[in-house]
């Protein structure tokens, strides 16, 4: 009771939001009941709340949780959402994974992505779990709200590779399943996030609803709005702040491609703009060119995927003098 009763105080004087996970497994023991079958009554009398609203960082109600009866051998959840931390969990297989090498663990698919993009990884806290996996900790950046994801799936970073964040939890050091204990790997401080890494998991953008009709304007206003959206995109790129650099290079490039798609951008020139832009960050953190390069690669190829296009029309606004136009920005 006692041991793990300060494992969950630890956690939460670590800045981390804890909840009880069921003696020996690693599923939530917080709320016992279903939303469906809940009475709004005791603790749910203000509305029903699940493992992730439940999780906290005050010390009476982990007292309360982790006390001298039979609650008392709860192993303890770190809900990754209110804590604002990601947890990259490397899973481990029997079977060799034949597109990573023969890979058999997610570290050695994560070692491989890490070096495919020419980068490292911060030391960080870590712990490994009782069936040799690992859980890597970072620190959310500021302004993401990144959820979980599956390895192999979706925007994931590969197989035997799942992520924690909005949504998911993991088990913390110190609780204990049949097949063992999960230890602390490495201690210290947790790492934020690495920002290429962030890229990966951010999902894309839902494409805008198509229309049957493209967006109608008369030629010059349509050049200025184009030319705007250029010139907003790479601002935007060029000022971007330090962890936010790739995800911002990704979203341009998609917008970028976007028009591309619609025929009214090159492909080339909107690639080499946006290099361009993007050339300040190029050896800061060990941002490269060959990982721009990909990153607006990709963005633009997603992008494309659901064009923008502008009819453009004559009318007496194009042949006009720039005085004419009534001080419209560009």
């Amino acid at each position: 009771m006692v041991r793990l009763r300060r494992v969950a105080l630890d956690a939460a004087a670590a800045g981390l939001f804890v909840f009880p996970v069921q003696p020996g497994g690693k599923l939530p023991a917080v709320p016992r009941h279903s939303a469906e079958r809940c009475r709004r009554r005791g603790i749910c009398a203000e509305g029903h709340q699940g493992w992730e609203q439940r999780a906290t960082r005050d010390r009476a109600q982990i007292c309360r949780w982790w006390s001298g009866d039979e609650s008392a051998r709860f192993n303890v959840g770190i809900a990754c959402g209110p804590s604002g931390i990601v947890v990259i969990d490397l899973d481990t297989s029997t079977e060799p994974l034949a597109d990573w090498g023969g890979a058999t663990t997610g570290r050695e698919v994560l070692d491989q992505l890490t070096a495919r993009h020419g980068q490292t990884l911060p030391d960080t806290y870590s712990t490994r779990t009782p069936t040799d996996g690992e859980h890597l900790y970072y620190r959310m950046p500021e302004g993401l709200e990144l959820r979980n994801t599956h390895g192999g799936h979706g925007h994931s970073l590969g197989p035997l590779v799942d992520t924690r964040a909005n949504g998911g939890f993991a088990v913390g050091a110190g609780s204990v399943r049949p097949e063992g204990a999960y230890l602390v790997a490495e201690h210290g401080r947790i790492a934020e996030l690495p920002d290429w890494l962030a890229a990966l998991l951010t999902p894309p953008p839902p494409p805008e609803p198509r229309r049957g009709e493209p967006l109608v304007l008369p030629t010059r206003r349509a050049n200025a709005y184009v030319a705007a959206i250029l010139a907003g995109e790479t601002a935007a790129v060029e000022q971007a702040p330090k962890g936010q650099r790739q995800i911002t290079l990704l979203t341009a490039a998609r917008t970028l491609g976007r028009l591309v798609g619609g025929g009214e951008l090159d492909a080339d020139n909107a690639h080499a703009l946006l290099l361009d832009a993007a050339a300040v960050h190029i050896g800061v953190d060990e941002f490269t060119q060959a990982e721009a390069e990909r990153t607006i690669t990709r963005g633009m190829a997603y992008g494309a995927r659901a064009p923008r296009r502008i009819d453009r029309r004559h009318s007496t606004a194009d042949t006009e003098s720039p005085d004419a136009a009534g001080g419209e920005a560009s």
